[in-house]
């Protein structure tokens, strides 16, 4: 692409100091965006957030000024397969691809998240692991992708609809040595599928595992300190996961006022994934699928809206995610119209994003300490959250992914 460069005057590895400064610099703290700001980044993590006055005196340090344009923190995709939305979406007909070709167009589409400022993927699931192996890669320098936070196969019940894309197990102990397997394949975390996948009823999806199942899976999770998410579609799908302990709630379409306040007194996440179903119902046609998803999806839209205003209402934690047929900006201004403003938008992709990830992630922020995940944009993403697509600069961990010189001043 004509202006853009990698890695510019920034070696991957490099311990040295560089100072990355704009008009705007978005911490996605509770503080307000700073003017004229400037960060400084050593060996990976951020050393120092400040008035750019204060950091750009250091005369042995390069800069990278953009003089009209934010800096803020890497996007975080918490719900993403990382398929693109055609053929091999998590959706799609059963592809008889083998492995192989998964991986390729699962590190595909990590570069092509990248490329738009997305620097964390938390991948819910994919066809026998190939996420595992493509955070490889991406770690041992053989392709190049966000920090990828994988759970290996979900785990479904024996019969699923999602048996093709699954660990199947039943029982208590068969659903416990699932997550065991998963764990010692190298999975982060672990999920589950609690329901089936859409369906427009007075009470949702059918149920898939049980409370008692799911229960056996979070207790081995718990035992390691990891978390349990759960594909919950469906008042008593809901309710068993709820029940369970699990850490978070996918879609939660049929998520009710009482689910809600449970979640935000037990510290229940949420990833709504609302532009996933806002892309099936309006341009479903175009990615290929029946009319009877479309319309589906169209019926489910103020159902689904209905739910995320109870979470809202009740203070739940949420984040964002895309699955597939959504898209991250337009998960980020879908935000917006609930009355949030555009600032605690952006939180729910960074910062609280991190938070449903796990407790202990060290990005998230633009603060000393934690690592530079830093994404530079065009204009002010605070005046319009299109601005978020106008990506000048990539970093991860300290390393200059993608740079546009024409941005630099």
């Amino acid at each position: 692409m004509p202006g853009w460069r990698s890695n510019v005057g920034h070696e991957r590895g490099s311990s040295g100091f560089l100072i990355l400064s704009a008009p705007r610099v978005i911490t996605a703290t509770d503080g307000p965006p700073l003017d004229d700001g400037a960060v400084l980044v050593e060996g990976g993590k951020i050393a120092a957030v400040a008035p750019r006055g204060e950091l750009a005196r250091r005369a042995d340090v390069q800069e990278f000024h953009f003089p009209d344009a934010t800096l803020l923190p890497g996007l975080i995709d918490c719900h993403e397969h990382v398929t693109g939305s055609g053929r091999f979406s998590a959706a799609a007909t059963a592809l008889e691809e083998p492995d192989a070709m998964w991986a390729v167009v699962f590190a595909h589409y990590c570069r092509w998240n990248l490329e738009k400022g997305v620097t964390t993927l938390r991948v819910p699931g994919t066809r026998h692991a190939v996420d595992l192996v493509v955070r490889r890669a991406i770690q041992e320098g053989h392709a190049e992708g966000p920090r990828l936070v994988c759970a290996g196969e979900a785990v479904v019940m024996t019969g699923s609809e999602s048996a093709e894309d699954g660990a199947e197990a039943d029982g208590p102990w068969g659903c416990a040595q699932a997550a065991r397997r998963q764990f010692a394949a190298g999975a982060d975390f672990i999920k589950v599928m609690g329901t089936t996948g859409v369906r427009v009823t007075p009470s949702g999806a059918d149920t898939e595992l049980t409370d008692e199942e799911i229960r056996s899976i979070v207790a081995v999770a718990h035992a390691r300190d990891k978390r349990v998410t759960t594909h919950a579609i469906g008042v008593e799908g809901i309710s068993n996961a709820l029940q369970a302990g699990v850490d978070c709630i996918e879609h939660g379409i049929y998520l009710n006022e009482e689910h809600a306040r449970f979640m935000a007194e037990h510290g229940v996440g949420l990833v709504p994934t609302l532009a996933c179903l806002i892309g099936l119902a309006h341009h479903g046609g175009e990615l290929g699928h029946e009319p009877s998803w479309i319309d589906v999806a169209d019926e489910l839209l103020d159902i689904h809206r209905r739910s995320f205003q109870a979470a809202l209402d009740a203070g739940v934690l949420f984040a964002t995610g895309t699955d597939s047929y959504g898209e991250i900006v337009s998960e980020i201004a879908e935000f917006t119209t609930y009355g949030i403003s555009p600032y605690r938008a952006i939180q729910a992709a960074t910062r609280d994003a991190a938070a449903v990830i796990g407790a202990g992630a060290d990005y998230g922020t633009l603060e000393p300490g934690k690592a530079a995940d830093i994404i530079a944009v065009e204009g002010d993403p605070l005046e319009s959250l299109e601005q978020l697509r106008q990506v000048r600069m990539v970093m991860t961990a300290g390393d200059v992914f993608s740079m546009d010189e024409r941005a630099l001043g």
